[in-house]
């Protein structure tokens, strides 16, 4: 529990920050159901929200720490490098899967299924269960490029751009299946899921390997 509460005091201006994005949503959410030539708005917008985590929560969540030393003091107190990265992690995916779920609820309330094409991107990319695989994706990435590199500026834009490429990739994979909506998010989650493990087994090894 306690290195727990030092993970979340380490992360609070990343969770007010993404809290501040979602509360955005909420505004252009509202806007959309008040303005009914707004519409497409918000789906538009929720698929920035990988983007957002990975820029401002996963690229420096470990680079920061490596480039301020301030690891060091974890581990010198009986901290396993494992149990260091499972708090920092999985404190930020709490707060980073809790805003997907808020966003999700937002899009639930503006765009309702019925009459919408459940395979368009704009719909098919903020319903379902890709949201939260796509963005616990993005977070394992940021966190894997920050510790690789070691450097929060050299991840930062790095990994935002492999989140954008990974979207499209996406896109353009669902073309060459023709799989109906839930199988293909299945598909398309697991995939995440897979990458994202990954990625953490990397981050890992990357930590592993400080002095």
């Amino acid at each position: 529990m306690g290195l727990l509460w030092v993970a979340w005091r380490g992360q609070r201006a990343q969770f007010a920050a993404i809290a501040a994005l979602v509360l955005l949503y909420g505004a252009a959410a509202l806007a959309e159901r008040m303005e009914p030539e707004l519409t497409g708005l918000t789906g538009q917008l929720a698929g920035f929200l990988p983007g957002a985590v990975c820029l401002v929560w996963g690229a420096p969540l470990i680079a920061r720490e490596l480039e301020t030393g301030t690891f060091k003091l974890a581990w010198a107190q009986s901290v396993t490098r494992g149990r260091w990265l499972a708090a920092v992690l999985g404190c930020a995916a709490v707060g980073a899967l809790a805003a997907t779920g808020t966003l999700g609820a937002l899009l639930a309330w503006v765009l309702p299924d019925a009459g919408r094409d459940p395979m368009a991107w704009p719909y098919y990319e903020s319903h379902g269960i890709v949201p939260f695989a796509r963005v616990v994706f993005a977070l394992a990435l940021g966190a894997a490029l920050g510790a690789v590199t070691g450097h929060s500026r050299v991840a930062m834009p790095l990994a935002v751009l492999l989140v954008g490429v990974s979207q499209l990739a996406g896109r353009a994979m669902r073309g060459q299946f023709h799989l109906s909506y839930w199988p293909m998010q299945s598909a398309e989650a697991a995939a995440y899921v897979g990458i994202t493990v990954l990625l953490t087994g990397i981050a890992y090894l990357a930590i592993r390997r400080r002095a």
